[in-house]
């Protein structure tokens, strides 16, 4: 659904105070539908592409079909966010009571009274082992690479020259939405165009359609000549 009567009078009394409506694109304007512009003027009369919209950095113009006006809150209507997941508490191991190695020492009853410290000498004295790493499990999955974004697409805009009935023309358009209606061009004009495009395949294919219609035109021309020729001959005869 795109403007009515009463929609495109309410979007000039808004331009009147100053102030650019926004709009939302409808299916009918192709490739950009939803998308939101603004309106920058109204051509007179109201027929027709008359409604100017600004899309990006550009200013093209639409018709009533292919802007509407956007429902109350549908521009403002803010994304929900999802909600936090609950923290895990966290897991504390259980103390429980260190254990405790008692050690007896052997006391020698003779007559010196030493105390044999044989065992724990020995312990004292006993170089540390390294503890060795755990090995790593080669089974475990790699982690996952994120996928590079992809670049966004920029404006897609088409020039065609074309040759019917005889003549030459050059339109544009962008996307689906045609910018430039057909302009004729003389066929120099043509010729110097495709020639820019340092394309020999191109250049060959419209100087061969332009060699056909100058042959042509000079047979046609030979032929008027042939005709003024005879016309004045009785003429004469008629003098």
């Amino acid at each position: 659904m795109g403007l009515s009567t009463a929609d495109v009078q309410v979007i000039e009394e808004t331009l009147a105070s100053g102030k650019h409506p926004k709009v939302v694109f409808t299916d009918s304007a192709g490739q950009i539908a939803g998308r939101v512009g603004k309106v920058m003027r109204l051509e007179e009369p109201a027929e027709g592409e008359f409604v100017t919209v600004r899309f990006g950095n550009d200013e093209l113009p639409f018709s009533a079909a292919d802007v509407r006006i956007p429902a109350r809150g549908e521009l403002s209507r803010a994304t929900r966010k999802p909600a936090a997941e609950p923290e895990e508490p966290a897991i504390t191991p259980p103390q429980g009571a260190p254990l405790l190695a008692e050690r007896h020492n052997d006391v020698d009853n003779g007559s010196n009274g030493t105390t044999k410290r044989g065992a724990m000498s020995d312990q004292e004295s006993g170089a540390a082992v390294p503890r060795q790493a755990d090995p790593v499990d080669a089974n475990r999955p790699a982690p996952r690479r994120k996928a590079a974004a992809k670049p966004k697409a920029g404006p897609e805009l088409t020039v065609s020259l074309t040759f019917k009935d005889d003549e030459w023309s050059v339109s544009a358009s962008k996307g689906t939405k045609m910018i430039a209606r057909p302009v004729p061009v003389k066929a120099s004009k043509a010729v110097e165009l495709v020639n820019s495009l340092e394309s020999p395949a191109v250049a060959a294919v419209v100087e061969e359609i332009v060699e056909q219609s100058r042959v042509a035109a000079s047979e046609e021309a030979d032929r008027l000549r042939q005709q003024l020729a005879d016309v004045e001959a009785r003429l004469a005869e008629l003098s």
